[in-house]
């Protein structure tokens, strides 16, 4: 009899359990709001910080045809970044260059290209909305004009295009 009483209170009781599972159990947009969460990998991030920081200055004015040194150097490999995360989402993004001729500044006094990197996500189910992806990726010493100093810039924005490419990794 016991056992007869406990399998009806089970029985009756399962219905209320799987109504308050579906009551609390939010919706899946939310729940890939959660997934995305936890998508961030510190690790990577750091090591596009550093990546970022061995171009030994990103100076507005610094070289610009080096592979290795200068904003020129590191402008590519951010295009090349967004390029890779591109083809692993299927081309997902469309990368692209954006630059004008900036002189008589107070930091820019002679004619100097000023190129930004845009990585552009339209929507799947809209593609008249859509994500762009850019960030600040000059550095600079304590003089405004020195172009050829080291200037790593960990701080001074490679954190912040560090956290750019890693966004655009997680939402493609």
């Amino acid at each position: 009899m016991k056992h007869l009483l406990l399998a009806s209170a089970l029985l009756l009781a399962a219905p209320l359990a799987i109504a308050h599972t579906i009551e609390t159990t939010p919706p899946s947009e939310v729940q890939d709001l959660y997934e995305i969460a936890t998508e961030p990998s510190a690790d990577r991030i750091r090591d596009d910080i550093q990546t970022l920081v061995d171009f030994g200055t990103r100076h507005t004015l610094s070289e610009t045809e080096s592979d290795t040194r200068g904003i020129g150097a590191a402008r590519r490999w951010i295009f090349a970044e967004f390029k890779k995360i591109s083809k692993d989402c299927g081309g997902c993004l469309e990368v692209i260059y954006v630059s004008d001729t900036i002189a008589g500044e107070r930091r820019i006094p002679e004619p100097t290209e000023v190129v930004s990197v845009l990585a552009i996500q339209r929507g799947t189910t809209d593609p008249n909305r859509y994500v762009m992806m850019s960030g600040d990726i000059d550095s600079r010493v304590t003089d405004p004009l020195n172009g050829t100093s080291d200037s790593p810039g960990a701080n001074d924005n490679a954190s912040g295009m560090a956290g750019t490419i890693e966004a655009a990794r997680i939402l493609s």
